[in-house]
Parts: structure tokens; sequence; C-alpha cells
């Protein structure tokens, strides 16, 4: 979605299930204390309704909660300033219906019941609104209801038809506070996401323009958007046994070869080069399929404003997962704590913050299988360099640092000013600290100015840092980010079409959108070559034409893989790699930091198995019952009418 250019509010409406019926989120495009039936029923009031879900989105994307998304997986681990919440999810030690609630089910059944409303008076306002904008606005509101019940059924929802699904299925709009509810059969929840996401696909505009019924409210959901999440729906539902259909995966597989095959109708493709795909100014790009806003020039579209603890928009995503470089850096080698393995002395510290390297919250860390597994080749494949900050330039004088023998290592030259008020990009100077990837030598660090920090060195509290979501918008050292989070990006069309095909048993089709990932890839510029260490692979104006071509080749799959990906899809742990462990390989080059991991092993019934493959903090606890989180213990409160609301087993 792109920014909405004018001024919108939040009011209150009738929510679900609670005591106060004041809860449910709207947004208006002018001020009103409540939103009534009769305003649902005019063009303003329809327009109102799905500009207000959108906007209640961003709330429920905003802040710390991301972290719900990542901690406990095979990529992250909780970080050394983790929340107590975080390093539980990680653990799976302690899960329960308070601490284990990743937030949102009360202001996402009070969408789901402003979708309801816009679905019944929309149908009621005769004349007042224009066909053709009913039929969109219509198909809006599907489309937001079936990605709010995917997200619930996905997060809350059993796995098998004979578990308790966890989530109730509301259709009708409600006008009064209700105390009784009761879990819905998983199949129809599932029915109702795929009837929904499949008629707002047909209603849908095609691309967002000036003439949608719901401009200027940006990029909302096009026919692309409901047929890719329509398509991912019928994956997730492929793997339960007891609820999938005949074709699920068939279906999954032609949905997204549509979007492949028809890009240009949707205005969707791939940029030739990764590191494009991640920029600030493509966010609204060719690539992105769907993405939630944050607006920093329009803080009152985003709800937050400009205050001492930063941001406009309130996006998380750029700090979560920075470690501290300024208080964990040092640059003094001594026996035993500079060398391998561990400790970093830290008498001694290179670097001040600056807006340009961000603010460290340290709350998320990657596991060992980042750099181990995923991205171990680093030459190639240029998406390690595209994600990761692993060179920090010096910006702040400091005493010579010493060698392990005490003699001076000669001191840093800080050519790099930083700047509290703006993102400026460091000059070429003497680099403070440098993560090269390799395990190296005591010489080597002694040769060197600065702090080494090598892979035998990561921990979860010093690791290279998640760069692809730095915002250089950002004017202050503590704001957090504006940018948009981007919920599906086109690569992912690839990824689960390659999916889908792998459990078909199509392993030459699946090979080949894997191939088109991973040859992308391979391709450099010269300009890409400033933002990662010199010394690292990288090319000129007249070696780049053979060096991409070298690249592409190697990067694509090699016998062992093919044979590899021929393997049937094994969720046992102890079982050798399959096809599933290279595409959730490929699902991380591509797309690491994205909010969506825990979902993608749920999915593929791989959490337990990957996270004690990859995950050593979290290995000792984790069970099957852990791939539904447990329903929020205020839902179970507040149903105090008939039988009470069932929590989710294991928990």
């Amino acid at each position: 979605m792109k920014k909405i250019h004018r001024t919108i509010f939040l009011v209150a409406a009738a929510t679900v299930l609670t005591i106060n019926p004041g809860c449910n989120k709207l947004l208006e495009e002018e001020p009103r204390s409540s939103l009534f039936p009769s305003y649902l029923g005019t063009p303003g009031g329809v327009k109102a309704g799905i500009a207000g879900v959108y906007s209640s989105l961003r709330s429920f994307y905003s802040g710390e909660g991301q972290i719900n998304y990542y901690v406990g997986t095979d990529e992250m681990r909780a970080g050394f300033s983790s929340s107590t919440a975080g390093t539980i999810l990680n653990t799976y030690n302690g899960i329960n219906s308070s601490t284990g609630n990743v937030g949102g089910w009360n202001s996402l059944f009070a969408d789901i019941n402003t979708l309801n409303g816009v679905l019944k008076f929309v149908q009621e306002s005769g004349s007042l609104i224009s066909e053709a904008n009913k039929k969109e606005y219509i198909a809006q509101a599907k489309f937001l209801r079936a990605y709010i019940y995917f997200y619930l059924v996905q997060t809350y929802g059993g796995t098998t038809a004979t578990e308790k699904s966890g989530v109730p299925l509301h259709l009708e709009f409600i006008t009064e506070a209700k105390t009784e509810d009761t879990p819905a059969p998983l199949a129809d929840l599932y029915k109702q996401i795929i009837q929904d996401f499949t008629e707002a696909a047909a209603d849908l505009p095609a691309t967002v323009n000036s003439t949608n019924a719901l401009a200027p409210v940006g990029k909302t959901a096009t026919s692309a958007t409901a047929k890719a999440f329509l398509a991912k729906a019928y994956l997730t539902r492929g793997y339960l046994s007891e609820v999938k259909e005949a074709g699920d995966f068939q279906k999954a597989a032609d949905l997204t070869q549509e979007l492949i095959t028809n890009k240009a109708t949707y205005q969707l493709d791939l940029f030739q080069n990764y590191n494009d795909a991640v920029k600030q100014e493509n966010d609204y790009g060719k690539e992105t399929v769907f993405a939630i806003d944050y607006g920093k020039n329009d803080p009152t579209y985003s709800a937050y404003a400009q205050n001492a603890s930063g941001g406009f928009g309130i996006n998380h995503m750029a700090v979560l997962h920075r470690w501290n470089y300024i208080s964990d850096a040092g640059i003094d080698n001594r026996p035993g704590v500079d060398a391998v393995p561990q400790a970093i002395n830290t008498s001694k510290q290179p670097m001040v913050r600056d807006v340009y390297n961000g603010r460290p919250y340290v709350r998320v860390a990657p596991n060992p299988y980042v750099h181990q597994v995923a991205f171990r080749n680093q030459v190639n494949d240029t998406r390690w360099d595209a994600t990761f900050q692993t060179f920090w330039i010096n910006n702040v004088t400091r005493a010579a640092g010493v060698k392990f023998d005490g003699s001076s290592k000669g001191a840093l030259v800080p050519t790099t000013v930083s700047s509290a008020t703006s993102y400026q990009p460091p000059t070429n100077g003497d680099t403070a600290i440098l993560m090269p990837g390799v395990e190296v030598t005591n010489a080597r660090r002694d040769a060197f100015k600065g702090l080494i920090v090598t892979p035998a060195q990561y921990s979860n509290k010093v690791f290279p840092t998640l760069k692809k979501f730095d915002d250089k918008l950002r004017t202050g050292m503590n704001d957090f980010s504006s940018r948009p989070i981007v919920i599906m990006r086109f690569s992912e069309v690839y990824l689960m079409n390659a999916e889908a095909n792998y459990m078909l048993g199509n392993i030459d089709a699946a090979a080949t959108q894997l191939n088109v990932i991973r040859r992308r890839a391979a391709f450099r510029t010269p300009a890409d070559g400033d933002f990662i260490p010199k010394g690292q692979f990288r090319v000129t104006a007249a070696t780049q034409a053979a060096a991409n071509a070298a690249n592409a080749l190697a990067m694509a799959l090699t016998p062992a893989q093919l044979a590899q990906l021929a393997i049937p899809n094994n969720t046992t742990f102890g079982s050798p790699l399959n096809g599933m462990d290279l595409i959730l390989d490929e699902y991380t080059r591509e797309l690491y930091g994205d909010l969506r991991r825990w979902y993608d092993l749920v999915r593929t019934r791989q959490l337990v198995r990957r996270v004690k493959m990859y995950n050593p903090e979290g290995a000792p606890n984790v069970q099957e019952f852990h791939m539904r989180r447990p329903i929020p213990q205020a839902q179970i409160n507040n149903v105090r009418t008939g039988p009470v609301y069932p929590q989710n087993n294991g928990y």
C-alpha cells in the first residue's frame, strides 16, 4: 500500500467477544465519534471502513511484536537484549496463554467485524454507490477478511481436523457485544478463506491507479495480490492431511504460474539485481506484491508522531536485528580474549552511534545455520552482501589498540563524521569493525587496526547486522522506520511455485523456478561494491559481464542439489536432507528478515525437525503442538456464556 495522501482518523465501533463494545478500530476520512450503520451505507463510509482495516494492520505489524515471526526458528534466536517473551518463544520453554500470545486477536476480530459491516451495507446502499465501485469495495473487503482469517488460522488454528481449530468464524456484522463463542471446524475456516480470496481475485483491479474505487488509498490489494495469497492458502491446506482436498498443490502451482506468465499484466516482475529488490526507493516497485505502509510524511495516517522515543511509523524492523556496535566492540588484542573462540575485549570502542549505522536493539540474532548453511556461498550469491552489514567505518577518535604482545596497532583515522541528524553513508576510511566471514590468524588481527569478528565469535550479542530494512529518511539516531513492511515479494511467487511442484513430484518444474531465483542472485554491479568490504568479491565495468556469466553458471542447481530436490519431504528429526530443506534454504536466502519464517516452517510441517537441527536453544523443548500458538487468555476469559472457550492442545 502506498501512502494515503489525505487526513484520516481512528474511531470506535462495536467489537467482538469483549465486555466493552467500543474497541473496534475504523478509519474515516473526516472526524467522527463513531461509525454508524447509516454511514457505512454511503460511499464515504464504505471507503472509510476498508481504509480503516488497512490502517489497523499498521498497528498490528508495528513494534517489537515482530519478533514473533523470527525467534524459535532455524534462522533466528532471541538476541542478547530480547524481551522475556522473545526468550520464551525461542526456547519453547514456558509458552502459555499470556507469554505466548503473539498479539492482535481482539483488534483483528474487530477488523473482521468492520469488513462484515462493509459487506452488509454496501449491498444495501442502492444507487448511492455505483455498481463498479460496489464490486471493487466488496472485493477489497473479502480480500482483507480472508487475509486476516488466514493469518489467524495459521497462528492459532489446529493442524489436523481432530484438533480444535482454535479460531471462531464470524461472517455477520455484530452491533452488540457478545459473551459466547466457539471455534469453527478447521475445514470450514479454510473453505471460507479460499472462497473470499477467489472472489476477491475475480473482481479486484489488475493494478493500482487513480481510477480505482479506493483511490487514493495507495497500493491496496490487486487481483494479483489475492491470487498470490489464494495460492498460499491452497499450498498451506495441502499439507494438512485431514482437511486437504485433492488438487490443493496443483491449484497453488497453477495460480503462481499464471502470475509469472502474465506478470506484465499485473506490473510485477523481478529486478535484474537482487540489491535493487531491497532498496528503499523500490519499496513500491514491481517486486512488491503486498505491503503495509508507515508514511513518514503523514503522521496522522500512520497514527504516530515523532517523539523522544523516535519514529513516525514505529516500524521496528530496522532496529531489532542490529547488534550493539557501540558498546560491544573494542580494538585491543589480548591472548585468550580476541583469540578464537568467543569473547571480545571492549576497552576501546571504535564507534559511536549515528543515523547511518542505526539504533541497536539486539532483539533478534541469526542462528549459525544462517552463515554456515543458507549463506555459505558468499562469492557467487550476492544476497549475503545485500542483506547484511559486515563492516563499520571508524567514526570517532580513539587511542590506538594494542597487539597481542602489547605493542601498538596504530590509531584508526576517523575520516567519517558521525551524523546524529541525517542518514550519511560513510566516506572511505579505516574500517573499525570487520566481519570477514572466515576465520583469521592472530597475525591478521594484529595487522588490522580495528576489530575483526569471525564466525566462531558470532553469538546472540555480536553478529552481522541485517541492513536491508535501513531507512535513509530517518533524521534522528533514535528514530524507527517509516518504510513499508513488505508482506509478499514477487520472488516468493516463484518459490511457492517451486514448492507446490516439488510436493506434486514435478522436480524439473521446481528446479526451473529455483534456478530463476538463484541465477538472479548472481548478478552484481560495480556500484554494489561500495557497500561490501574491500577484498570481498566485487566486479568492475571491465569484469562485470564475464563475472556475472560465471556466477550465474555457478548458481544453477548442481547435480547433487537436483538429486536432493528429488527426495520427498520428510518431517522426521534425524532424517537425511531432502528437497524441502533445499527449498527452505532458498526461502532464507531470498527473504531473510521478512515477517514469515515461523509460518514457513509450520506450513511445511518442518518446524520441529528444523529447530532440532539448527536452533540449539529451542531444540530440547520444541514439540508438535508448538506448530500453533496458544489462544490468548483474554479470549478465554471474555467468553462467559455457554461452553468455556477451549485452549489449544498442549497448552
